[in-house]
């Protein structure tokens, strides 16, 4: 087993600690990012069925809509 000085250990242990907050980081952006499109898309899809729902609706049954 290699035997580090002191600085370099420091030194080392600051890159991985780096590293890891920078891929812990980048990780969770992308979970975040996902989950904030699947919500969005959800909801706007949600709303656009319920929006052509109604309009659907009122065109079967004789009224005008202001789509």
């Amino acid at each position: 087993m290699m035997k580090f000085t002191k600085p370099l250990k420091i030194k080392l242990h600051h890159q991985l600690n780096h590293q890891l907050d920078d891929e812990l980081y980048i990780q969770l952006e992308n979970q975040l990012s996902s989950k904030l499109y699947n919500q969005l898309y959800n909801q706007l899809s949600s709303q656009l069925v319920w929006q052509l729902n109604g309009q659907l609706y009122d065109e079967l049954n004789g009224k005008k809509t202001n789509a």
